[in-house]
């Protein structure tokens, strides 16, 4: 009788010891995607912080150069149709070629952030490889 109850009692610690090292595996494989997730993000906010302050200021100095060549433009065509009436057409033409561009480059700029996306991707390949890795090992073990 006493080697029945040595055996299940080393039984019961094996059972323990294997839950244990699988808590600290799972653990470990936890922080490590974590801390690819947080490499990932933080390598793309550093870029940001780097772009953001540097498109506000090239957008600043654009929109000087832009009320500029516009009350150019503004004049030339008021100058070549004449009169109060000429100026009216030359606000409406220069507006009108604005709204097309603008709108060009709105397509664009949309179509440019559709197809790239901020997302982690190393982090979500990494995710997806361990799915299938466990997918796999559940499917050896059953």
């Amino acid at each position: 009788m006493a080697s029945k109850v040595f055996v299940i009692k080393e039984e019961e610690r094996s059972l323990r010891t294997v839950v244990h090292e699988l808590k600290l595996e799972l653990r470990e494989f936890v922080q490590t995607r974590i801390q690819i997730f947080r490499e990932e993000m933080k390598n793309k906010t550093s870029l940001l912080k780097i772009a953001v302050p540097m498109f506000g200021i090239a957008l600043a100095l654009f929109w000087v150069g832009f009320l500029a060549l516009t009350g150019l433009f503004v004049v030339l065509i008021a100058s070549a149709f004449g009169g109060w009436a000429g100026w009216a057409w030359a606000f409406l033409i220069v507006a009108g070629v604005y709204f097309i561009v603008g709108g060009l480059c709105a397509a664009f700029a949309f179509g440019e952030l559709k197809s790239k996306s901020l997302a982690p991707k190393r982090t979500m390949q990494v995710l997806k490889q361990d799915q299938v890795w466990l997918r796999n090992e559940a499917r050896t073990q059953v």
